[in-house]
């Protein structure tokens, strides 16, 4: 029985994901990688970062309850965000006109936004 994605052209490789494969056959002991994805060490290990372990430490010193977010996520950040984006006296923000919705990281907003269209 043949598989069910047999048929199914492979995707081009990611350009940007490809330069990791690059970087890691690149035998220049002076290199820096650059480019997106996960910080790593000189010893080519995941770092537990102060910041990391202190927000963790203050998570577990002050317990609140945790639930959903709204649908949209949280309405500080979106807001935040859009005075970013497209400037706080922006027109289109102050009338409201800009939407705004948090997604999870890397692709995830890719898809949501593919999923929209």
């Amino acid at each position: 029985m043949s598989s069910l994605f047999a048929a199914v052209e492979l995707a081009p490789r990611d350009p940007i994901l490809g330069l990791n494969e690059q970087f890691n056959a690149d035998p220049n002991p002076a290199k820096v990688n650059l480019g997106v994805g996960v910080y790593y060490d000189d010893d080519g290990k995941l770092p537990l970062l102060r910041c990391v372990a202190e927000a963790e430490k203050q998570m577990v010193e002050s317990p609140k309850a945790r639930g959903y977010l709204p649908i949209d996520g949280i309405a500080a950040y979106d807001k935040a965000v859009q005075g970013l984006v497209f400037g706080a006296d922006s027109e289109a923000v102050k009338a409201g006109r800009i939407a705004t919705a948090q997604a999870v990281g890397g692709t995830g907003g890719l898809k949501v936004g593919a999923d929209f269209l």
